[in-house]
């Protein structure tokens, strides 16, 4: 009969398991879970990204160089930009040794015939490979007159996510054309797109993608930093570039684009041409990526040959359903809530690490949501199942032992989290005990008809204060209570509750003195409270048939002793050093001096609060 409800409960499990992996495929193809699961590949990207290779170098037109051109523009204008202007600059940097110039920039328009002699002049005596943007609707030759030269790219824009509009995908050759990336990486391995007989060495390479791919973006340049940080490779401004070393660009694979990245979150200036990316959790990129920064990081990553690996339905569909079977057979095993939520945070940390160390590693960008729903809606099912079998039982056993155990310890039965034992466990606490100051004088003094209001309202506020600092109310003792704090529940602060709870329980008390004294015109006494804190033994204490939640140990007596010297001293709060030295944030406390308690080995040094 056992064997044929296992196989029973295996069943139910694997058609749970079937049913959450289906559900949560199909939920990954919604809007939410998209942004979601682009939230978890963007994080991956930046977090994982290769280093940057050192052959590139990037001329900023940053705002200062935008200033200086419009100054030594004829016309003073900044758009469309003084290709002349931008000619020097080219000039420059090919004097200096660069190996390949890109120009972000559209060489299809001319302000007149003037401005376009003067470009082809100062361009032929450059050496070194050009390629400039041009707009993809309009054909050199026929619609504008060419560089000689010069390579002109496809300009369009970047292509960007359906969903967030982030740039995750780059097409190499838009309708045939070479985009700006694609341009640079051919100049770079030294072929092109019409090349007939490649060399040896671009024989053994990876041949450039002809067709959209996934980004796989470059961390920063280690030496980025500033107002050039988040970059790709070394920054200068274009101004600069006549008057800075030789050695800054000879060899180099030189960009030139607007870049408007700033330093600071308070900088006025608008940005421009700067794109969504998965980097924009990294500093420099928070407001976005610059868009010659984008060709540069898709021209790196042709040329290496590394690819972002996306799978594909069938994988998807297998990685779902282990993620549900694997939640099902927890769900099984009944865990206490607490348990299922460890289970789950540690299966949602070690997918985060594997999932990173996966694209790290091998570039696969694993699936992440979708089975975390999996196995979240598997486990949550089949715990459901598992949870309404046991709720009768744990209702009975809980009713049947609600004469013997505290409240707060049933509650904790009823809903699993709680297992009944008589054993105990050592554990740092804070313990405080309490008593009523002149209560047997209070007690023979007060008519009965008052005495039970006077004493219930006490209690009650007593409560509402060990209540608001979480504390665990182990026993009354008439007129007095014991408390602990850190057990049942560990509180890594137990101390400064502790010390917390005395000032405001003292506070309460003046205030219920004074309202006794004009309610009944009675003294009532005051709240005498002592503190601290060392390892006891807590649990289930009391044999077979009766039992409660406490603690036993010197932490308790001594507390109990500091409580009783308060009368000695005139003091209605006795704080031990061990106590305070637990405290992060004991406040304001004035040294009682070393105590000599009864049945307590060694003096205990005892503080008061002020």
């Amino acid at each position: 009969m056992a064997s044929i409800d296992r196989g029973r409960r295996d069943l139910t499990a694997l058609l749970i398991g079937l049913a959450a992996a289906a559900v949560a495929i199909a939920f990954s193809y919604t809007t939410p879970a998209r942004n979601i699961e682009n939230l978890t590949y963007d994080l991956r990207m930046a977090l994982a990204a290769p280093p940057p290779e050192d052959g590139l170098v990037i001329v900023k037109m940053d705002d200062r160089a935008v200033d200086e051109m419009r100054t030594q523009s004829p016309c003073g204008c900044i758009s469309p930009i003084d290709k002349v202007w931008l000619a020097d600059v080219v000039g420059a940097l090919d004097a200096a040794g660069a190996k390949v110039i890109l120009v972000d920039y559209l060489f299809d328009t001319w302000r007149n015939k003037e401005e376009f002699d003067a470009v082809v002049s100062k361009f032929a005596a450059i050496r070194a490979p050009v390629i400039v943007a041009a707009d993809p609707e309009r054909a050199p030759g026929k619609d504008f007159e060419v560089l000689p030269g010069v390579r002109y790219a496809d300009a369009r824009a970047l292509t960007k996510d359906d969903y967030d509009d982030v740039v995750r995908h780059y097409d190499p050759r838009p309708d045939g054309r070479p985009s700006l990336a694609a341009a640079l990486a051919e100049a770079l391995r030294g072929t092109t797109a019409g090349a007939t007989a490649p060399s040896a060495a671009a024989a053994t390479t990876p041949a450039l993608p002809s067709s959209s791919f996934n980004l796989r973006y470059r961390a920063p340049h280690p030496d980025s930093k500033a107002e050039n940080a988040g970059a790709l490779a070394p920054s200068f401004s274009a101004g600069d570039v006549a008057f800075l070393p030789r050695r800054f660009f000879e060899g180099k694979a030189v960009l030139i684009g607007r870049v408007s990245r700033s330093a600071g979150a308070d900088a006025t200036t608008l940005g421009e041409d700067l794109h969504t990316t998965p980097l924009r959790y990294l500093p420099g990129h928070h407001d976005g990526t610059p868009g010659v920064e984008v060709h540069a990081h898709a021209a790196l990553q042709m040329l290496a040959g590394d690819r972002v690996v996306m799978p594909g339905l069938p994988w998807l569909a297998l990685i779902a359903l282990l993620a549900a079977l694997a939640g099902a057979a927890f769900g099984r095993a009944a865990f206490n809530w607490w348990r299922a939520v460890a289970a789950l945070g540690g299966i949602v940390a070690v997918g985060a690490v594997a999932g990173w160390a996966v694209f790290a590693g091998a570039g696969v960008m694993l699936p992440m949501l979708t089975p975390l729903v999996a196995f979240a809606l598997a486990f949550f099912v089949t715990s459901r199942v598992v949870a309404a079998q046991l709720a009768a039982e744990r209702a009975m056993y809980a009713g049947a032992l609600e004469r013997y155990l505290a409240p707060q310890v049933i509650r904790r039965i009823e809903d699993g989290s709680e297992p009944v034992e008589l054993g105990a466990v050592e554990r740092d606490i804070t313990a405080m005990v309490s008593d009523l100051e002149n209560s047997s004088t209070f007690l023979a003094e007060t008519p009965v008809e008052k005495f039970s209001p006077i004493i219930n309202g006490y209690f009650d506020g007593l409560f509402e204060v060990l209540w608001k600092h979480e504390a665990m109310l182990d026993k009354l003792t008439g007129d007095g209570v014991i408390v602990l704090f850190g057990a049942p529940v560990v509180h890594a602060d137990h101390a400064d509750r502790a010390i917390a709870c005395a000032r405001d329980i003292r506070a309460f008390s003046e205030r219920y003195r004074a309202e006794v004294r004009e309610k009944y015109g009675i003294a009532f006494g005051r709240t005498r409270l002592g503190l601290h804190s060392g390892p006891a033994l807590v649990g289930n204490f009391g044999g077979t048939r009766r039992f409660n939640y406490t603690a036993y140990g010197q932490t308790v007596v001594i507390a109990a002793r500091l409580e009783a010297a308060n009368k000695e001293h005139d003091t209605t709060v006795l704080l031990s050093d061990a106590t305070l030295q637990r405290a992060k944030a004991a406040g304001a406390l004035e040294q009682v001096g070393v105590l000599t308690l009864k049945g307590v080995p060694e003096p205990i040094e005892a503080y008061t609060p002020r």
